[in-house]
């Protein structure tokens, strides 16, 4: 396995990277194999590391679990110690020192630089080696076959070790590969351009199979390429309007499924309860704190709980937007973690809720200081979009003990919600109907609706007028976009714009201390919002596309921050309907 001499954040391997992955690193690129090769090469079990989240599991991973990835200190190891296995991808190398260039393969050497010390070899591939790969949209990766790319549709010579690299310049028709068996030529661009019989081999799993059974057509491209990896990441928000310890100590889904458990045959009692708590694992304060509870109480609290959960088949992101709401109009006092020693994991103060209104008038904003906010993001999978029609995730969940789990992470912050107080949203215009056919033509896509599409393009006006005063850059600051509808029909939606970081007590509170002059802010993102430096291609893009008036000069944002990739954005629905 390669040696990837380059820190890696928990976040950034969920966020961006994760299994199947191609890391570029200082001894080469390597693709990161499966999370469970990395529990065995630590020798930790995943249990020991697990992120409690009983909606997020039960309502987007099948009930199965999550777990992070410790940090070389929580190990104990050196901070430039590699603890995560990794595989050197592609294998194939280009020696540039010859005239024609030779390709090669990474273990074997350049044939034309004569014998080296094997550090030197390795040193020398890791810096060469070659930027093509061949993907296709199940999810399949691999090297590419030069032996066919040098051949073309001629057969019968034998696999070569290497092969001779003629021409270059800023095309690809003008390099050729010679085979130095038969001396056949083939055209890079022809290779390029050509469709691949797909090998079936995922990197992250070891060698590819004997026989492929994928029916895709592969495709070459660079390793770099942005459609060669994009991960597929859930995310949930803790909101609970149960603020005692007892109730956050009773959502820790070990606990919660032995209430499950022992409520399904009957035998939910304070015997039974603390027994099979005990069997969980749970830290001994826990333990102590519920036996010295009265079983009344805990009884309570568990009905409280299963009624809140149970109550609705609502979706994570309706059923943050009401206890958001809730939170907005009755404040929620600070909700003590599961774990001693762990921030708060939610709480809205009523005082700092301040109302204003939009620079026309139109409607008036609620905005609201989250100060404590918890968010679990969780890697579902991946996917390869090299057709867009027939993309397939590739799941990145492994087994371990009988259990199914996800890779995670835990993050910490403070956000500002902003809603209309229970207002319905008026839209009319030319974008609002054409927004309204595009909504109606994709089934009732969410993201598609006008309101959404409204919100959404605020949101992304919001996320750059903050990032002037809060301190973090647009980049640092994440959206979370709502909408509902009630029962005549009529919509409410609302953002969440908010920052967070991985473990400590979070961020410092340069986001929620700008909810006093948010008025301010708001006329800072909606000034010029009908002007755009690439007017007149902006403004002359049609609702039909991903999105209608944006560009990076006027709307689009980091990716880590949209949560709907920079789609459905449009500046002149939000021109049309000033607030």
């Amino acid at each position: 396995m390669a040696r990837p001499h380059q820190e890696l954040r928990p976040s950034q391997f969920i966020i961006t990277y994760g299994p199947g992955s191609i890391l570029e690193t200082g001894s080469g690129p390597v693709v990161i194999r499966n999370v469970d090769e990395f529990y065995r090469s630590i020798g930790e079990q995943p249990s020991d590391f697990e992120i409690f989240d009983d909606r997020l599991c039960r309502a987007e991973l099948d009930q199965n679990r999550i777990c992070r990835l410790p940090t070389n200190a929580e190990l104990d190891r050196p901070v430039n110690d590699w603890i995560y296995p990794g595989e050197r991808f592609p294998f194939w190398c280009l020696c540039t020192q010859h005239r024609p260039q030779v390709l090669y393969q990474a273990g074997r050497g350049c044939p034309q630089c004569g014998a080296m010390a094997d550090w030197a070899r390795r040193e020398k591939a890791g810096r060469e080696v070659i930027r093509f790969v061949v993907a296709c949209s199940a999810g399949h990766l691999d090297e590419v076959n030069w032996a066919a790319a040098a051949h073309g549709q001629q057969r019968g010579c034998r696999v070569s070790q290497f092969y001779l690299w003629h021409g270059g310049g800023r095309s690809l028709r003008f390099v050729e590969l010679e085979c130095p068996n038969c001396g056949t030529r083939g055209n890079l661009g022809q290779a390029y351009n050509r469709p691949w019989q797909c090998s079936g081999r995922y990197p992250e799993q070891g060698p590819r199979p004997r026989q492929s059974t994928c029916t895709q057509t592969a495709r070459m491209l660079q390793r770099g390429a942005a459609s060669l990896h994009l991960p597929n990441i859930v995310s949930a928000l803790t909101i609970v309007d149960m603020p005692s310890q007892l109730h956050a100590i009773l959502t820790d889904s070990r606990i919660l499924g032995s209430i499950r458990t022992l409520q399904q045959i009957g035998m939910l009692n304070q015997p039974n309860f603390i027994q099979a708590v005990t069997a969980q694992s749970v830290h001994q304060s826990t333990i102590d704190f519920l036996q010295q509870t009265a079983w009344i109480e805990v009884e309570d609290a568990i009905n409280q709980l299963l009624q809140w959960q149970q109550g609705t088949n609502r979706s994570l992101a309706e059923d943050e937007f009401i206890r958001l709401v809730r939170a907005a109009s009755h404040g929620a006092p600070p909700v003590p973690p599961s774990q001693i020693g762990a921030p708060p994991m939610f709480e809205v103060p009523l005082s700092g809720v301040r109302h204003f209104p939009g620079p026309n008038g139109a409607i008036q904003f609620r905005v609201s200081p989250v100060t404590r906010l918890r968010v679990v993001l969780v890697q579902r999978g991946y996917v390869r979009p090299i057709d867009p029609q027939n993309t397939q995730e590739v799941r990145v969940a492994f087994d371990w003990g009988g259990q199914t789990w996800y890779p995670g992470v835990e993050l910490f912050g403070e956000g500002i919600f902003i809603d209309l107080d229970d207002v319905d949203l008026p839209l009319s215009g030319p974008r609002f109907h054409d927004w309204t056919q595009r909504y109606n033509a994709s089934n009732g896509e969410l993201s598609n609706h006008p309101a959404h599409a409204w919100w959404h393009s605020l949101s992304h006006r919001l996320l750059r007028a903050l990032s002037i005063d809060s301190g973090y850059s647009t980049a640092s600051i994440r959206e979370r976009v709502y909408m509902t509808f009630d029962d005549q029909g009529a919509t409410r939606g609302g953002l969440l714009l908010y920052t967070v970081q991985p473990g400590g007590d979070g961020t410092l509170g340069g986001l929620v201390a700008l909810v006093d002059r948010f008025d301010q802010i708001l006329q800072t993102a909606l000034q010029d919002v009908d002007n755009c430096s690439n007017d007149p291609l902006c403004e002359d893009a049609p609702a039909a596309g991903a999105s209608g008036a944006a560009c990076y000069s006027c709307l689009l944002v980091s990716e880590t921050s949209c949560e709907h990739r920079n789609m459905g954005l449009d500046r002149l629905l939000l021109m049309e309907n000033m607030p």
